[in-house]
Order: C-alpha cells, then sequence, then structure tokens
C-alpha cells in the first residue's frame, strides 16, 4: 500500500504582502530588464535614500513622484 503525500504551496505573493511595510519601495523588472512596475512610500520624502537615488539615476527618473504617473522607460 503506498502512502500518500501532502504538499503544502505557499503564495510568494502573499508572503510579500506581509513583508512589504507602508516606507517600503519596490521596482518590477521583466525578463529583459524594462521596468514593468514601481511603487514608493505614500508620504514621499523630499530627497530618496541613496540606493533609491542610484536606482533612479539608472532609469532617468529625476523625481520621485514620476513613479505615481505612466511612466515610460526605453
Amino acid at each position: 500500500m503506498s502512502k500518500r503525500l501532502e504538499l503544502t504551496v505557499e503564495d510568494p505573493v502573499q508572503d510579500y504582502d506581509e513583508e512589504i511595510g507602508e516606507e517600503d519601495y519596490g521596482f518590477i523588472f521583466d525578463a529583459d530588464g524594462n521596468l514593468k512596475f514601481a511603487f514608493i512610500p505614500e508620504i514621499v520624502p523630499d530627497k530618496p535614500p541613496k540606493n533609491i537615488a542610484k536606482i533612479m539615476k539608472i532609469l532617468g527618473v529625476i523625481d520621485l513622484a514620476q513613479f505615481n504617473q505612466d511612466l515610460t522607460l526605453h
């Protein structure tokens, strides 16, 4: 008689929802490296953190408020 194996698969999106805080930043890229989605804190600081500023420079984004608009990056 064979034993039945039970497999539990966790939802990775749900895990991230629990880990992402109100002051967090996030950038989602497709397989080709194109920015698909970005999120920033609801209360945007006057000056972004150093690492976020580096990412913005690479993406050609001058102001954090640009992430709240439809943004097309080439």
